[in-house]
């Protein structure tokens, strides 16, 4: 299972690294779900964000 976080109006990072991160997944119903992977080398930390 995933590390879970909350959306804030900040653009998304790593909160292991602090690099940005890619949306591998993104769901917008019944709530806005997305599901990140950090895309630096050393790190490839995946996490998701919930409304």
């Amino acid at each position: 299972m995933l590390e879970t976080y909350i959306f804030s109006d900040q653009t998304s990072t790593c909160p292991k690294c602090g690099a940005r991160t890619e949306i591998i997944l993104e769901k917008v119903y019944p709530i806005i779900y997305q599901h990140h992977k950090c895309p630096s080398n050393k790190c490839h930390f995946e996490f998701e964000l919930v409304e």
